[in-house]
């Protein structure tokens, strides 16, 4: 049964990070998670990998970065543009960028909860490890999705900014 020893990284990890290495994006911390989970959960298939104190320290790790990010791009959106960072969209859109601004804070208490738990979840039973995984990707499918929605946001603009529909 393979074991992570605390500090060491997954080759999903490794894998991952290389072809990230200067990418500091909200990305590659989703990538390097998502490529740890799934590692994990074919691990698990197999017998091969058990949730222990090291792996659940380099998945803390990896949280903590993630935060950071987030909070730095949250803040560089709001220093870049407080108003609109988009420009002046239709109010369809602009419901849009609203919903997403408002969703931020929610996002980072998921997180949160995430980052104070995960000290204590090799400690815990299988069935708390499985839900904090379940947690997990869900919150990989929310920052996908929201990276998607603030990107058509985006390219809108950028149309509308080029002649676009007006």
């Amino acid at each position: 049964m393979t074991t992570f020893a605390a500090g060491d990284l997954s080759r999903a990890q490794h894998r991952t990070r290389s072809r990230a290495k200067s990418d500091d994006s909200i990305r590659a911390s989703l990538d390097v998670l998502e490529a740890m989970l799934d590692e994990a959960s074919a691990g698990r298939a197999t017998g091969d990998l058990m949730f222990d104190g090291g792996y659940f320290e380099t998945i803390g790790t990896e949280l903590r970065r993630l935060h950071a990010r987030l909070r730095i791009h949250h803040a560089a959106r709001l220093i870049a543009s407080p108003d609109d960072p988009a420009g002046p969209l239709p109010p369809e859109l602009s419901e849009d960028l609203d919903r997403l601004r408002a969703e931020h804070p929610r996002i980072l208490g998921q997180l949160d909860l995430l980052v104070r738990s995960v000290g204590t979840m090799a400690d815990r039973p299988l069935e708390d490890k499985e839900v904090f995984v379940m947690r997990m990707r869900e919150l990989i499918a929310v920052l996908r999705r929201r990276e998607a929605e603030e990107d058509r946001l985006f390219y809108f603009a950028i149309w509308r900014d080029t002649g676009g529909e007006s």
